[in-house]
């Protein structure tokens, strides 16, 4: 009897302990479902772009997770998209049905600056009457963020989730220096613009930073533009541009993409045209996942891009856990789509430290004040009030743009070889190269001849040369 006793109060004590720990941890089985009046949150973006609609999907991921944790301040999040179909009338229509009618306490918009921009007028005229916190997920243009400061207070409430052009100089230069120039031989290249708003600063220069044209970067660490061309983002026939690159000995081709550039088509046209032995870099878009490899139809291989389908490299602790939640969902996550998941928890942090999302002044100083973690870095509003720095994502020190705060963002470059594999050659700036390192194999490039041969079973596959352990630190003797 003892004995049973005994057990059934082990048993009893090994209940509650488990109950307790349980108990501790934050989970939804625990939480107290939301009520009370919703908080909206809106996003307004193009359904059918695949640059756009994974902003949109990971965004209503995020309030589901929110509503299942218990809501913010105990209330239910809904979230509203409005399609803009890519039309700037149409976005600022949507703009004002979710201010007006659905009452958004935050809106986001797309990353197309043109589209912002328009917005972001239309939202100083109604913030008086209907205050709102508007985000711009992904642009670049200078003047979104320049105008809070040279129009304030009108534009006090708006907010970058992304880099100013200006913050893009030191990574540009990195990579010319120690990828394009150290590891490729890069001496002549060629630059395709994106003919629009956002590649304005990359191509005059913005002298008022000291910041040279890009062109001029590039001179100056002995890399030769030899052609340089504004493309249209979407329909540009490539085959022509390809052969007068050729025509100008070109070792490298950069094409300055967005999320809304083809470059599926621009690879496609590449493979097959005369400068296939060329090596060529996207900036930005839909190149930024695996699913690249399957748009083209595995004529990538050989592209360089910047990448951030992390799924077995965790740059913070919350890269893994995400990219297993959106694989799941199908979501390709391109940066713009990381960080427009890591927005709804900057916005929830802020709501939860003003205490409200009805007084805006406090909602503004809460999007200024809070840091939050997420899988690409540190999420933090610049506050320093320095064109066109202020009220977008820290990166780079706004007093020294060739600096940069190291762990806010860590962006690497890789690049696509035999079935889809990814070789990650580098990181994109000399303050994350500590936290990177591991990660890095700049000795696996490889030119577009070189991997065809691989394919063709002539060359054996790229590997990572293993890097040496640091030796111990010999203890001094005692005495």
């Amino acid at each position: 009897m003892k004995k049973e006793a005994k057990c059934k109060n082990l048993i009893a004590a090994v209940v509650l302990a488990v109950f307790a720990i349980l108990m501790t941890v934050p989970s939804p089985l625990f939480a107290a479902a939301p009520k009370g009046e919703p908080i909206v949150i809106g996003y307004v973006g193009t359904v059918a772009s695949p640059g756009t609609k994974p902003c949109m999907d990971i965004q209503n991921m995020a309030v589901r997770e929110i509503n299942e944790a218990g809501g913010i301040l105990g209330r239910p999040v809904v979230y509203k998209v409005m399609d803009n179909k890519g039309d700037t009338s149409l976005s600022v229509d949507a703009f004002r049905k979710l201010v007006i009618e659905d009452k958004a306490t935050i809106i986001s918009v797309e990353g197309r600056s043109e589209i912002c921009l328009a917005i972001q007028e239309a939202s100083g005229v109604l913030y008086k009457e209907y205050p709102h916190i508007l985000v711009f997920n992904g642009p670049m243009a200078s003047d979104l963020t320049a105008r809070i400061i040279d129009e304030a207070p009108k534009y006090n409430h708006c907010f970058r989730d992304w880099d100013p052009e200006p913050a893009q100089f030191t990574q540009m230069k990195y990579f010319a220096e120690n990828l394009y120039k150290k590891r490729m031989g890069v001496k002549k290249m060629a630059i395709l613009w994106e003919d629009l708003d956002w590649t304005k600063e990359f191509r005059t220069g913005v002298p008022s930073l000291n910041l040279p044209s890009w062109e001029k970067m590039f001179s100056d660490l002995g890399i030769e533009v030899v052609y340089s061309k504004g493309i249209k983002p979407r329909g540009t026939m490539y085959l022509p541009i390809f052969q007068e690159i050729v025509s100008k000995q070109a070792d490298f081709i950069l094409i300055v993409s967005s999320w809304f550039t083809d470059t599926d088509a621009f690879a496609k046209q590449w493979a097959n045209s005369a400068a296939k032995d060329i090596p060529v870099s996207t900036f930005g878009g839909v190149a930024q996942t695996y699913k690249y490899w399957d748009m083209t139809g595995g004529k990538a291989l050989g592209v360089l891009t910047s990448f951030t389908d992390l799924d077995t490299i965790p740059v913070t602790p919350k890269t893994i856990p995400l990219m297993l939640k959106a694989q799941r969902l199908n979501i390709p996550m391109q940066n713009h789509v990381h960080i427009a998941y890591a927005d709804i928890y900057h916005f929830k942090a802020a709501i939860e430290k003003a205490g409200t999302n009805s007084d805006f002044n406090k909602l503004i100083k809460g999007m200024e004040d809070v840091t939050t973690e997420y899988s690409l870095g540190k999420m933090k509003y610049e506050t320093q009030k320095i064109k066109p720095y202020y009220h977008s994502r820290v990166r780079v020190d706004p007093k020294n743009p060739w600096k940069t705060y190291p762990g806010y963002y860590y962006q690497l470059i890789v690049q696509f070889q035999e079935r889809g594999k990814i070789a990650v050659l580098s990181e994109s700036c000399e303050e994350n190269e500590k936290a990177m390192g591991k990660y890095v194999h700049p000795e696996m490039y490889r030119t577009p001849a070189q991997l065809r041969d691989i394919v063709a079973g002539k060359l054996p596959p790229a590997m990572p040369v293993q890097k040496p352990a640091k030796a111990p630190v010999a203890k001094p003797a005692k005495k």
